[in-house]
């Protein structure tokens, strides 16, 4: 396994790529569908999707750092570990990459698919919530008025 900053670099250039082509996919649903249901502006509603998917690909770089740290060369090898965690596509049998034949990863040991599965989603779960709470909380704090000890009082 290399360093947490390669390792983070390549992640952040193939998931960024695979989430922000997701996003843009998903944008003309889901934007109006979440107008409709909060009935809020649309930028902000924009807003809160950007903040979203950031966070999701920063927790994500985190969650799959820990997920190779714990598993790969353990319980399985692949030819090519950038795609093998991402918090939106669960862990298969794709991972091993078996193309015409060649098997070119495995899994080492008695380790199983559904070991890994929910390794997976024992990682993917808390990514998903740091990535709401972290929405909300930054969402809350940057949108939310002043407290009241930094407002400037107005006499007249």
């Amino acid at each position: 396994m290399d360093s947490f900053l390669t390792e983070s670099g390549f992640y952040l250039l193939v998931a960024g790529f695979v989430q922000g082509m997701g996003a843009l996919i998903i944008a003309p649903f889901f934007i109006p569908i979440a107008r409709r249901l909060t009935n809020p502006s649309f930028p902000s509603v924009l807003r809160a999707y950007l903040v979203f998917n950031a966070f999701l690909l920063f927790w994500g770089c985190l969650g799959h750092y820990t997920f190779h740290s714990m598993t790969f060369g353990r319980l399985y090898v692949s030819a090519d570990r950038m795609v093998d965690w991402f918090p939106f596509i669960p862990f298969g049998q794709w991972v091993l990459d078996q193309s015409l034949g060649q098997q070119r990863g495995h899994l080492v040991g008695t380790a199983t698919l559904w070991e890994l599965r929910l390794i997976w989603f024992a990682v993917a779960a808390p990514v998903w919530l740091l990535t709401y709470v972290s929405t909300a909380l930054a969402l809350r704090l940057r949108f939310s008025p002043a407290p009241t000890f930094l407002r400037q009082s107005r006499k007249v």
